[in-house]
């Protein structure tokens, strides 16, 4: 399977670096939803601007909707309710701009969510898709065209658990098939070392691979995604998905040194990609 066109969107950060220095001994905390409960988050509010002081959350020129529910949360009593629309304009992402780069002992970034994809049905038959989950983007460069690192998506038809391939974005399965209607624990780990992302569901590593984009120097942000999975559904892909617990820590290494945090570019848009087989 495949996705792209590009996404133009003019929200960009201003510039602001930090540093933290001293070793330390567990994850260092970049961004924390909160379980996107109340008071930063308020019920049946979009989520574009929810957690002003914290985010606030930004989403790019896509159509479809991202609402604070009080249904189906799998902890606390909110979640995001993600609403693919049946449009050529429906890929849309989330996010919060938080842009880091990696330093010295600080070289990964564990972005992890709770989502519950509803189940998906096509009247042809053939169709797959709407996909949701998890990007990573790196928008330090090229603020206007940022650079994918990597995905982790469920297909809501068939429940495949998807990643994208190096260099061709090329959107592929892992092998492992999950259940619609229930909570899963989605991992994306962004490992600046070694330049490969590894997708995790329920805590079992599912595939390693090389960072998408040649290029990747930082993490600017990791947006929750809905997307049709082929060409044919573009227009017509529905579904429903459910988030909660959207937590980014960065992993420190044993001789832990310096996080610099580099305040570069905001959500500036998201390249998509054009399913080219399955």
């Amino acid at each position: 399977m495949g996705l792209s066109s590009v996404a133009k969107s003019g929200l960009v950060a201003a510039a602001v670096a930090m540093a933290v220095g001293a070793p330390v001994a567990s994850a260092a905390l970049v961004y924390d939803s909160a379980g996107f409960e109340s008071p930063k988050f308020l019920a049946g509010s979009n989520l574009a601007g929810q957690d002003v002081l914290g985010g606030p959350w930004l989403k790019d020129p896509g159509t479809s909707t991202a609402t604070i529910s009080t249904v189906n949360a799998f902890s606390g009593t909110q979640d995001v309710q993600v609403t693919r629309v049946a449009s050529a304009s429906g890929d849309t992402r989330w996010s919060v701009t938080k842009p880091q780069a990696p330093a010295t002992g600080f070289n990964v970034f564990d972005i992890d969510v709770d989502v519950r994809v509803e189940q998906a049905t096509f009247s042809n038959g053939f169709d797959f898709g709407p996909a949701f989950g998890l990007e990573a983007y790196d928008a330090s460069t090229t603020p206007l065209s940022p650079k994918l690192i990597g995905s982790l998506t469920i297909d809501a038809t068939t429940g495949d658990v998807l990643y994208q391939a190096a260099g061709t974005g090329l959107l592929t399965e892992t092998g492992t098939v999950v259940s619609r209607g229930a909570y899963h624990h989605l991992k994306l780990s962004v490992d600046f070392s070694t330049g490969k992302y590894r997708a995790y569901v329920d805590n079992t590593l599912l595939r390693t691979e090389s960072f998408v984009d040649p290029g990747i120097v930082a993490f600017t942000d990791a947006p929750i995604a809905t997307f049709a999975a082929s060409g044919t559904s573009l227009a017509t892909a529905t579904g429903t998905a459910n988030f909660d617990n959207y937590t980014i820590n960065v992993i420190p290494e044993p001789t832990g040194a310096a996080l610099i945090g580099l305040a570069l570019a905001g959500f500036a848009g998201r390249r998509r990609r054009q399913i080219v087989g399955a």
